[in-house]
């Protein structure tokens, strides 16, 4: 029997921005080391393209790097496309380590 193609990847990991109605427009790939130096400074990133377990795992990993942290669903406030995320329990650094999901994905950006 042959393997399906939907078989998850591996989680990979992008600096990211915020668009309308929520959106994250994932941009370059970066490796972890890079995604924490980015939270650090109180960038965005956010991790796609695996199962959502392993995905929101990697994002906690990465934003606990940086300081305590907590999940967040995602905003209604900030639009219908807004996904969930971690952030820290107290700020600075602003941003955001955000993950997708099965039903919520970041957008490519160009």
């Amino acid at each position: 029997m042959a393997k399906s193609s939907s078989t998850p990847q591996t989680p990979r990991i992008f600096k990211a921005t915020r668009g309308s109605l929520g959106r994250v427009i994932r941009g370059t790939q970066i490796g972890e080391a890079e995604a924490v130096a980015t939270r650090r400074t109180g960038g965005d990133i956010v991790v796609c393209d695996s199962a959502p377990r392993a995905n929101r795992n990697l994002a906690r990993r990465i934003e606990s790097a940086v300081g305590p942290c907590k999940r967040q669903a995602p905003h209604r406030s900030a639009g219908p496309y807004a996904l969930p995320h971690y952030q820290q329990i107290t700020p600075p650094p602003e941003g955001h380590s955000f993950y997708e999901t099965v039903n919520r994905k970041a957008a490519k950006g160009p």
